[in-house]
């Protein structure tokens, strides 16, 4: 089976990043996730992130580069092609149309929170490195 491909921002301000918890109901309830989803057919990784970012969080992107991208399989066995995308400016207040909460979090809190384990390389280069400014 050909992986899942996903386009995820990274949105960046004062030195945090966003980051959302999902829902209860959902499968990986309460784990903290990033902003983004699934490729639609005929999208780039691009205009999925602009799309789904628009869904999520009712803003449109500005300015945002491809960062870093990997193949991950998560604990029930899918696997996906996920893009990470930094995301510096938006237009329109950031509005949670889909998490349980949101919230700006600082790499001393990164550790603290429940994580997708697909998340663990992009999480291990924030902590390494830093959150981008």
């Amino acid at each position: 089976m050909r992986p899942i491909a996903v386009a995820v921002g990274l949105l960046l301000e004062h030195g945090c990043v966003l980051m959302g918890e999902r829902r209860a109901e959902k499968i990986y309830p309460l784990h903290w996730e990033f902003p983004g989803g699934k490729l639609e057919p005929g999208e780039t990784r691009a205009q999925a992130l602009r799309r789904e970012l628009k869904e999520e969080l009712g803003i449109e992107i500005l300015q945002a580069e491809e960062w870093f991208s990997e193949t991950a399989t998560y604990s029930n066995g899918v696997t996906y092609d996920i893009a990470y995308f930094l995301v510096r400016s938006w237009d329109g207040a950031l509005e949670n149309r889909e998490f349980e909460r949101v919230r700006w979090v600082s790499q001393q809190e990164l550790p603290t929170l429940l994580h997708l384990s697909g998340n663990k390389r992009i999480l291990d280069r924030l902590l390494s490195e830093g959150i981008p400014q």
